[in-house]
């Protein structure tokens, strides 16, 4: 519950930050829609986990009785496999949020602006929160299962999207 609060409060504090001073290459109302739906998710989040805290409770209350353990048991199940699934969600709105702000303050700097080191750090990014998923604490969730191939779906729409912009084919505002 720690982790998606400190979440919570990280991405509100990013969001004001950067409305405060926006990068001049913009970004800002990208970067504040990835935000605001991570916000969504670890909202979510701690519902689920207050849910949960509530039926353990009831479970340590209902000892004897089979049929209601069951039910609960179903639903700690469910609460489970869906805050996994918003926690992964927010997490990764977050990272893609912060490759689109650091690239746009990065291009925005006087005598830095479009250099290609600049296209390296969404991609490095990328590269460096993947790893747990093949060789870390992350590799006995399959990387064939819907969940990963999704998040890297949208992780790759999002890098091409930045080369994009980089290439001032399109504009990420």
């Amino acid at each position: 519950m720690a982790t998606a609060a400190a979440v919570l409060g990280s991405n509100l504090v990013v969001v004001a930050l950067a409305w405060d001073h926006p990068p001049e290459e913009g970004g800002i109302v990208t970067i504040t829609f990835l935000m605001m739906i991570s916000f969504v998710f670890f909202v979510n989040v701690l519902h689920y986990i207050m849910r949960a805290e509530y039926l353990i409770t009831r479970l340590r209350m209902t000892e004897n009785d089979e049929e209601a353990n069951g039910k609960i048991l179903k639903e700690l199940s469910r609460i489970s496999r869906g805050s996994r699934f918003m926690h992964v969600s927010g997490l990764v709105f977050t990272m893609i949020a912060f490759w689109v702000i650091s690239y746009k303050y990065l291009v925005s700097i006087p005598d830095v602006g479009y250099h290609p080191i600049v296209i390296a750090l969404p991609f490095i990014l990328f590269i460096l929160s993947w790893l747990p998923k093949f060789f870390g604490i992350e590799k006995e969730i399959s990387v064939k299962s819907g969940e990963p191939i999704m998040q890297l779906i949208i992780e790759i729409i999002f890098l091409l999207l930045i080369c994009l912009d980089f290439l001032r084919v399109i504009t990420i505002f």
